[in-house]
């Protein structure tokens, strides 16, 4: 199914299915990706997604921590600049 099939229904879901649906594609994402966030035991249901995020790592990223990116969006600001000034 298209995803612009797919978000009209999601739109008239409830708030708590709204959120069942992001818990399910995060685990599917997740498997896809090679991760197993399925619970291990007994977890309370209202703190599962919680306690799945809090045992995985998170890579964060930023080009503030990069010089090379740093330059790159500064090279990029420059030349829209001197654009839209011509």
């Amino acid at each position: 199914m298209p995803l612009s099939e797919l978000l009209p229904t999601v739109s008239q879901l409830s708030h708590q299915d709204k959120l069942r649906l992001i818990h399910f594609l995060l685990l599917s994402v997740a498997k896809e990706e090679g991760c197993d966030l399925e619970p291990l035991g007994e977890v309370d249901p209202t703190n599962e997604l919680l306690q799945q995020l809090a045992s995985t790592e998170a890579v964060v990223w930023s080009p503030q921590a990069d010089s090379a990116s740093v330059q790159a969006l500064s090279d990029l600001l420059v030349a829209a600049k001197e654009a839209s000034n011509a």
